[in-house]
């Protein structure tokens, strides 16, 4: 103990918050009661660390705190993972997350997500319900060695309850303001001693938040429906079959967007004539078989994604009938990972492991002109080149209404070979050195297909109607690849002066991998169709457009990530915290822009950034029954060397990304031995983010915001009742800002709600 006196003392200066073991008390909250607690073992089927002893940077949310919570979406999590941001905006197709300063507004992801040990391999589908979760695993800073693409700034792994483990059925009904309503069923059962079956399924609606001043409607009213099956068979003592599958319906108002003049701070209601909405419809299969041998497991995880989306944008957000979007998008996905791992009892233990996948993701993304986007975009391009070159004929747009096609096609494949090695009381007890490599193979291919004709006439004389010319359709055909290979190494050393307090060191390389952007079409297009123009009438003066690799493609981001923490349980079963530091040397940043005609975004990649900081974590059992809980991150994101040409941003704060996170709860719960009820639970959570910087200027900010949501309630038999509130002070703060066209535009974070909630346990 006196070896590990220097460590207690300096951790226990600090407050901070964190579910870091899987081993708190858990108290009996329905009729059937279910402990999950030392079956967490490790993170993954390829981690060489238990998981209460990972050198790492590791949070885990359990039933409980998921409840205490009112967790329903990976949403949800934000504040209550120091550094973790994950803002609620636009759609369920907008699913950025960011951590540490490192995330994706559009195109790419830099957290990597898992559900029962299936990657996820498209941020589209972040967004989804979670539902009879056993716990939520987080993992910060780069965690490539293992997991390979896109786990640049981190991992989420969702992991499902087991039939084997839990059987029950549950029915749930909530009902709250804004037409709020949800209903959720669902059943465990074992079929046999060996073999558990669970069926579970979702209905939720809400009438939406936000309202439209042009037609008087709402603008994000939301329906969404889906379910779960999942299969365990313990085929003999030593092979384990796992299958599941999940499928999930979305239909909703999506984007609403105010008009914001950053002038005075004043706030437009929103305000647009055409349609925004997103549907979507998603399906997962994974299938997990595991074999332990005498000194090892090995583990074949197989899965398999499907989406397809259809995504409806009015993309100037006003009254005006400028240009509209309707992206769809079509994916399949497959993955195959084995996976070998030592479970011997010596000091050393090993990992190694393959991974393969396949996405084909195919996009239509048509730009449809309207009257004034004709009026103002178009034929405003062909009155500068009138002013430019005054001998040039004065050309009229015919079209009244002018769509852009676009098909993309976008395959990806890769493949990997990894290895990592533990070795524990390393020189000396307590001591243990953890190494890993990863060789990364990744292929992307676009193909892009479009056709599109403009009407386009010649004023010859005053007050005389244009003359139609004769133009061919400008057509765009292009086949793009590009290939990355990567080392993703990682070392880490750790010392544990007893079996709750370790100290850690580590050094990781984070990698984001390259891609292509397609929602830059419009205008290459745009670009296209007036080059042949010019090029057939007026050769002299045709502006051949630059090569479209050169605007579509973006390269890989890539970090060194260099972090520092200890980790102990204070008191056992009192105090428990987590303090860590961390520092990230960022090169190609990739950064989300609007094309200068407002039809799009692309990510572009922005010379080099560092961010650094701190993370802080502590749960307390204050009394029997109740505990509290902090989490603050704090997060210094800057710009190293970016110049875009026109600005300098050396030293700026790299946008969308909160300086600070926090959050404080408290949670009580009650058993009574007589009375007229049987349970007594309440919590009570306040957390927030910020200062969040809106653009690279640094001249547009969110402020530090904090919301505070309640949950109350009591259960008598098998009978619970909830009475629930969020952002109950109904605090205005902003979650999102863009600028398109010289206007800019907020969306607001959501007002107070509050409702009540009813469920039977059987």
């Amino acid at each position: 103990m006196k070896r590990c006196l220097p460590y207690l003392l300096f951790v226990s200066t600090f407050l901070s918050v964190d579910f870091l073991y899987a081993n708190e008390p858990v108290l009996n909250d329905t009729v059937k009661t279910y402990t999950i607690g030392e079956v967490v073992v490790t993170s993954s089927t390829k981690e060489t660390n238990q998981f209460r002893y990972i050198p790492a940077a590791a949070s885990v949310l359990t039933p409980q705190g998921i409840a205490a919570r009112q967790i329903e979406s990976l949403k949800d999590i934000s504040f209550y993972v120091p550094n973790l941001y994950m803002p609620d905006y636009g759609s369920k197709y907008t699913s950025a997350i960011y951590i540490r300063g490192i995330g994706a507004r559009s195109s790419g992801q830099s957290v990597g997500l898992y559900v029962d040990d299936i990657p996820y391999q498209d941020k589209s589908t972040f967004d989804f319900e979670l539902m009879d979760i056993q716990r939520i695993e987080v993992l910060r800073g780069p965690q490539g060695t293992l997991y390979g693409r896109n786990a640049m700034s981190g991992i989420i792994n969702v992991y499902t309850l087991s039939p084997l483990s839990y059987q029950g059925t549950k029915l749930s009904l909530s009902s709250g303001n804004y037409g709020l309503f949800k209903v959720r069923a669902s059943h465990y059962a074992k079929l046999a001693e060996n073999m558990g079956l669970s069926v579970g399924g979702y209905y939720d609606r809400n009438d939406g938040f936000f309202t439209n001043e042009y037609n008087g409607k709402k603008a994000d009213k939301e329906e969404s429906a889906g379910g779960r099956v999942k299969f365990e068979w313990l085929i003999t003592p030593n092979l384990t079959l796992n299958y599941g599958v999940n499928i999930d319906y979305t239909d909703q108002g999506a984007f609403p967007y105010r008009l914001y003049n950053p002038q005075d701070g004043s706030l437009q209601p929103v305000n647009y004539n055409d349609r925004n909405t997103y549907t979507r419809t998603m399906l997962a299969n994974n299938l997990q078989l595991a074999y332990k041998g005498q000194d090892y497991t090995l583990t074949s995880t197989t899965g398999y994604q499907y989406f397809k989306d259809n995504m409806w944008l009015d993309q100037d957000f006003t009254d005006s009938t400028m240009f509209t979007l309707n992206q769809k998008q079509k994916q399949h996905a497959i993955s195959e990972e084995l996976a070998v791992r030592s479970t011997t009892a010596n000091n050393y233990q090993w990992s190694f492991g393959a991974y393969g996948f396949y996405q084909n993701l195919r996009t239509e993304a048509p730009v449809a002109f309207k009257e004034d986007g004709i009026k103002y975009i178009l034929q405003s391009t062909f009155d500068r080149l009138s002013e430019i070159y005054p001998t040039m004929p004065d050309f009229v747009v015919l079209d009244e209404q002018l769509e852009i096609p676009g098909t993309f096609k976008t395959p990806y494949y890769g493949a990997a070979l990894f290895h990592q090695s533990t070795y524990n009381n390393l020189f000396t007890e307590g001591l243990s050195l953890t190494a890993g490599l990863r060789l990364d193979y990744e292929k992307q291919e676009m193909r892009y297909n479009s056709e599109a004709l403009m009407r386009l006439g010649m004023l010859r004389a005053p007050n005389m109607p244009p003359v139609e010319i004769p133009l061919d359709p400008s057509v765009v055909n292009e086949h793009l690849s590009q290939d990355f290979w990567q080392l993703l190494p990682r070392i880490s050393l750790k010392y544990a002066c007893t079996d709750r307090t370790f100290t850690y060191l580590s050094v990781a390389k984070g990698y984001k991998t390259g891609g292509y952007n397609f929602q830059m079409s419009a205008d290459y297009m745009q670009g296209q169709m007036q080059y042949d123009m010019m090029n057939k009438y007026m050769p002299s003066m045709a502006v051949e457009p630059m090569p479209i690799d050169s605007i579509a493609s973006y390269k890989p981001e890539q970090s060194w990530n260099y972090e520092a923490g200890i980790r102990s349980e204070l008191i056992e079963n009192v105090l428990k915290a987590e303090l860590t530091l961390f520092y990230m040397d960022i090169k190609d940043i990739q950064l989300t822009q609007f094309v200068a005609s407002g039809h799009g975004r692309i990510l572009t990649n922005a010379g080099k950034a560092k961010s650094y900081g701190a993370e802080l974590s502590v749960q307390a059992n204050l009394l029997p029954g109740l505990n509290a809980d902090v989490n603050y991150g704090y997060t210094h994101a800057t710009f190293r060397n970016y110049n875009d040409g026109q600005n300098d941003f050396k030293g700026h704060y790299v946008p969308y990304t909160p300086r600070h996170t926090f959050s404080l709860g408290l949670n009580y719960n009650k058993l009574f031995t007589s009375g007229w009820i049987d349970q007594l639970f309440a919590s009570a959570q306040y957390g927030g983010a910020g200062k969040i910087y809106w653009t690279e200027q640094n001249d547009i900010s969110q402020s530090l915001y904090g919301t505070l949501n309640m949950k109350f309630g009591f259960r008598k038999g098998n009978i619970r009742v909830d009475l629930w509130g969020r952002n109950l002070t109904d605090k205005d703060y902003s979650v999102f800002y863009f600028s398109s066209r010289n206007n800019s535009f907020l969306q607001q974070g959501k007002p107070v709600q509050f409702g009540a909630e009813i469920t039977w346990v059987f």
